[in-house]
C-alpha cells in the first residue's frame, strides 16, 4: 500500500471550495448533528479543527453552528511538505512536494473536550464515496494503475488545496482516486471522545496556523 493510500484511507475530509486570495474557504454540513449533542454534552461553542496527526498540526479551524461549518484555511501556511509517493504503475506528471490532513475534530473550549473524527462521505457507515484533502507545491496530474492492484488515480492537482474524492468499487476491492465533482455531507463518524483535550493533543492543535511572512 503507497503512502498516499495509506494516507488517504485514515479518517478525516472536506467539501467544497471557494478560494480567494489569500485562503481556501471549505464549507460543510452535518449530516447527523444529533450525535454532536450526545458526545459533545452541547452545541454552542463548538468549533471544527481541521489538521494532521502525523505533523501535529491545524492547518484550519472554524466555528459550528446549527450543524453547518466554514473553514478558512491560509494558503500561505508554514506546510512541512514532503515528497509525494506514488506506487508502481501510478506516477505524477512532474515531482510535488504535498500535505494531507488526515483528521478533523470537533472542540469547545471550555468543556476542554474534542469528539471526532468527522469523514465527508455519501454515508455514515460504509460510505463508498469519500473526500480527502492534499495541499500540492504545483500543478500537476496524477494517473495510472497501481501494478497489481485494482486502484487507480485520475488527478489533476492544482497549485494548493486539492478535494480529492476515492470511490470504493461495488464489490469492495477496488478504488479510483478523481477530483470532486460533487457535494457530500459530513458525519460525526465514530464515538472518540477527549474529555482533557488540551493535555491529551497536540499542543500545536490548539495554534493559530502558522503563514509564511515572505
Amino acid at each position: 500500500m503507497t503512502h498516499l493510500t495509506r494516507t488517504l484511507l485514515l479518517p478525516l475530509t472536506l467539501m467544497a471550495l471557494t478560494p480567494s486570495a489569500l485562503a481556501t474557504g471549505i464549507r460543510g454540513t452535518l449530516g447527523n448533528p444529533g450525535d454532536v449533542a450526545r458526545l459533545m454534552g452541547r452545541t454552542d461553542s463548538v468549533f471544527v479543527l481541521f489538521g494532521s496527526f502525523t505533523q501535529s498540526s491545524v492547518v484550519g479551524r472554524g466555528e459550528l453552528k446549527d450543524g453547518q461549518f466554514f473553514l478558512d484555511i491560509p494558503d500561505r501556511q508554514a506546510l512541512k511538505l514532503q515528497p509525494f509517493e506514488a506506487c508502481d504503475g501510478v506516477s505524477p506528471s512532474q515531482p510535488i512536494r504535498v500535505y494531507q490532513t488526515e483528521t478533523i475534530l470537533l472542540y469547545n473550549q471550555q468543556l476542554n473536550r474534542a469528539i471526532g473524527p468527522l469523514i465527508q462521505a455519501d454515508s455514515a457507515k460504509d460510505p463508498t464515496l469519500v473526500v480527502r484533502w492534499m495541499y500540492s507545491d504545483r500543478p500537476a496530474t496524477v494517473s495510472g494503475r497501481c501494478t497489481g492492484l485494482n486502484t487507480r488515480y485520475d488527478l489533476t492537482l492544482k497549485a494548493g488545496w486539492n478535494a480529492v474524492l476515492a470511490a470504493t468499487s461495488a464489490s469492495g476491492i477496488g478504488q479510483t482516486y478523481t477530483n470532486v465533482h460533487q457535494a457530500l455531507p459530513y458525519w460525526l463518524n465514530g464515538d472518540f471522545r477527549f474529555d482533557r483535550a488540551r493535555s491529551t493533543l497536540p499542543a500545536a492543535f490548539f495554534d493559530a496556523p502558522r503563514t509564511l511572512t515572505r
